[in-house]
């Protein structure tokens, strides 16, 4: 993902850094300054928000385990200041699936929490453990030994693990606020999907959610509160920017690939010096090609990108199979929304359609479905 470092890779998904996420650090030593906060009690509020990520990021696990669990890849997790992001290639379509999927993540924090809890249990005495965690909840002296009313001394370490089992719960009720897409928001359209269908649950799940988003920003506006109010746009943008797919792949259902294919396309030779491409890409109109080699067999594709990079370096002796990426091919029947997923999903800007028998009878690309869903949408 551009602008993000990625850190690893667990369970074959890799795990970037959005370069946002460096102003946590900032946020940090400003707090601690504003706070007057020494070097012991920065170190434990760093430490406890390094370990709130790591909640944050098996959080998102939880979501990308369960939709593999239903045939759904999980491209990349993106953490971000204000949380993280797990990019399935699409949400599962059936709604119980989708609902198992948006749970899936605030159960993981409801198991740290408890698992947080037991353990703190067994290091107080007996009647003292809701004593101790109003006293931990309620001080300010953070990173420092407490002492409750009873005479209880509270360890820093404890004082921490109590800290982050209720910040794990306070992520659950915040993550389940139906804000769509929000996971509150999943799990509501994925209940209002079982009556009303996808493409209506979404539209209303996505009005609900733009509605709670804008109280989000009022109210991050009203107590100085710049996160919240950041928050509150993005699943504002998030939301239409949803439903606008939803409601774009429901209209493309209704169609195959034989509707949108276009039979006469340029053909360019594996063998050709980059000069014929640029040539091609400057003085014609299409952005993406077929490959073919000297026996007029489809080798693969040149897309515009791969093209421009060739003209940049100058690179116009470079044979086109240098630059030539794999094709995929779609058949007659297939759906406009396989045909999309591939085109958004792969990033792919060309495809090839055949027929039963693998004979090529046309093409497919990004500006022809764009010009198709814009006609279609304005009947």
């Amino acid at each position: 993902m551009r602008g993000s470092l990625k850190v690893f890779t667990w369970l074959g998904i890799p795990v970037f850094l959005h370069w946002t996420f460096g102003l946590i650090f900032l946020y940090i030593l400003w707090h601690a300054q504003s706070e007057g906060l020494g070097i012991a009690e920065t170190i434990w509020l760093t430490v406890l928000f390094m370990s709130l990520f790591l909640c944050v990021l098996l959080h998102e696990y939880g979501h990308a385990i369960a939709a593999r669990r239903y045939g759904v890849k999980t491209r990349d997790i993106v953490l971000m200041p204000i949380g993280g992001v797990a990019r399935l290639e699409r949400m599962p379509e059936k709604p119980f699936h989708e609902f198992v999927v948006a749970i899936a993540g605030p159960a993981v924090n409801v198991v740290i929490a408890v698992i947080l809890f037991v353990v703190i249990s067994f290091t107080v005495e007996a009647g003292s453990f809701g004593e101790m965690l109003f006293s931990a909840v309620q001080t300010r002296n953070i990173g420092q030994e407490i002492a409750t009313e009873s005479g209880y001394l509270m360890s820093p370490t404890v004082h921490f693990f109590i800290y982050l089992a209720f910040t794990n719960l306070m992520l659950v009720i915040f993550n389940m606020i139906p804000a769509f897409p929000m996971d509150g928001g999943r799990v509501f359209r994925a209940l209002l999907s079982m009556w009303l269908g996808r493409p209506k649950a979404t539209r209303i799940a996505a009005w609900l959610g733009q509605v709670i988003a804008l109280i989000l920003v009022g109210a991050g506006l009203w107590s100085s509160d710049v996160m919240l109010s950041i928050l509150g746009i993005f699943v504002i943008y998030a939301a239409r920017a949803e439903n606008d797919n939803v409601q774009t792949e429901d209209l493309l259902s209704r169609y195959k690939a034989r509707d949108v294919l276009r039979p006469h396309f340029t053909r360019l030779r594996s063998n050709d010096w980059m000069l014929t491409a640029i040539e091609t890409l400057r003085h014609g109109l299409e952005r993406h090609f077929l490959v073919f080699d000297v026996n007029d067999r489809l080798v693969g594709i040149l897309e515009e990108e791969d093209i421009v990079r060739a003209m940049r370096k100058p690179d116009v002796t470079s044979e086109i199979s240098q630059y030539t990426q794999n094709v995929q091919l779609v058949q007659l029947d297939d759906s406009l929304v396989k045909v999309q997923n591939l085109i958004r999903q792969q990033g792919i800007g060309i495809i090839g359609v055949a027929d039963e028998s693998g004979k090529l009878l046309g093409v497919i690309d990004k500006a022809g479905m764009m010009y198709f869903v814009r006609m279609e949408e304005g009947k």
